[in-house]
């Protein structure tokens, strides 16, 4: 219990057994460390093998509706079914609810790993005291506390999706984001974009629109396509439900097609892989008794795919 830092063990004797095992230079088996594993999560209750789903959203936010954030849910809670685990939702921000409290509501039901859901907005920080807790987020909203992160490479993804819109034919490639949406993802998208133009020639290289907000795009899109003249646009900020006018001819590109085999142009991130791959983490840092904050302050990227579609076919189709 000592090795796998089990926090029911004191800290102090914890570190003497492991400086002993360093000592002795002992290495754990880790075929036979996963089959313990196994065996003691099936002696203990069900109700004992549960991952804390951390939401800091509030329920009436319609972000928690978005198709993105249900893709998470699902991924995530399928894979944890497969693991022999269930994940539950436990909200951080209901009425009444501290950092100290809910850490003692999961020390209470003895769960130990926990799957943070993206954050709402600009925000970056959560309140989540990881003592004891295998941590992962969702995302690379999460800045602090420090933990491992799973996430699809939002970098390789827009230079797939500019060398694509070059492939297609098209020599004015324009992109459309958010300065909010830009920064929660450290401008990857952008840094994309910038360096896949900065390699063609000069008279090809649009200025990108950078709205404030997402709610702002609608308002500036249309001068903004009149000044630079985009044969396509890629947009970081999208609701195929709730498309924007563009002038005819002008080719739609999305950063998060809704499906690999869709209608629209763009990259389809798999969102239910990602939140698969949280699980899997949390799990992993579980068995290993990873426990606390991250030192290495892990991010894994997902690559995004290419999903041909029908809105970005070439020039004026």
């Amino acid at each position: 219990m000592a090795l796998r830092n089990d926090p029911r063990i004191p800290m102090e004797t914890r570190s003497r057994v492991q400086q002993a095992a360093a000592a002795l230079e002992y290495r754990t088996n880790p075929l036979v460390a996963a089959l313990m594993t196994t065996r003691r999560m099936q002696r203990v209750p069900v109700d004992h093998a549960v991952l804390a789903f951390v939401t800091t959203h509030p329920r009436s936010d319609p972000a928690r509706s978005y198709p993105g954030y249900l893709s998470f849910v699902e991924g995530a809670r399928a894979r944890a079914a497969e693991l022999g685990y269930r994940l539950e939702e436990f909200p951080l921000r209901q009425n009444g609810m501290t950092s100290r409290r809910f850490a003692e509501i999961l020390r209470a039901r003895n769960i130990h790993g926990a799957l943070i859901a993206p954050l709402p907005r600009d925000e970056k920080h959560v309140d989540l005291d990881c003592r004891g807790l295998a941590v992962v987020g969702l995302g690379t909203s999460v800045v602090s506390p420090v933990v491992e992160r799973v996430s699809n490479d939002h970098f390789q993804s827009m230079m797939l999706a500019m060398a694509m819109c070059r492939k297609s034919g098209y020599e004015r490639v324009g992109f459309v984001v958010s300065r909010l949406t830009s920064e929660r993802l450290d401008d990857r998208w952008l840094s994309g974009y910038l360096l896949a133009t900065s390699r063609y020639p000069v008279e090809q290289r649009l200025e990108p629109l950078l709205c404030e907000t997402p709610e702002d795009i609608s308002g500036e899109l249309a001068g903004w396509c009149e000044r630079e003249r985009p044969e396509v646009v890629v947009f970081g900020n999208f609701d195929p439900a709730k498309p924007f006018r563009l002038p005819p001819g002008v080719g739609v590109v999305v950063l998060d097609a809704p499906a690999i085999d869709g209608d629209w142009t763009g990259i389809f991130q798999d969102d239910l892989r990602v939140g698969a791959i949280g699980v899997e983490h949390v799990v992993s840092r579980i068995q290993r008794g990873a426990f606390g904050e991250d030192d290495k302050a892990r991010l894994h990227l997902l690559a995004g795919q290419w999903v041909r579609g029908k809105t970005a076919l070439g020039p004026q189709r």
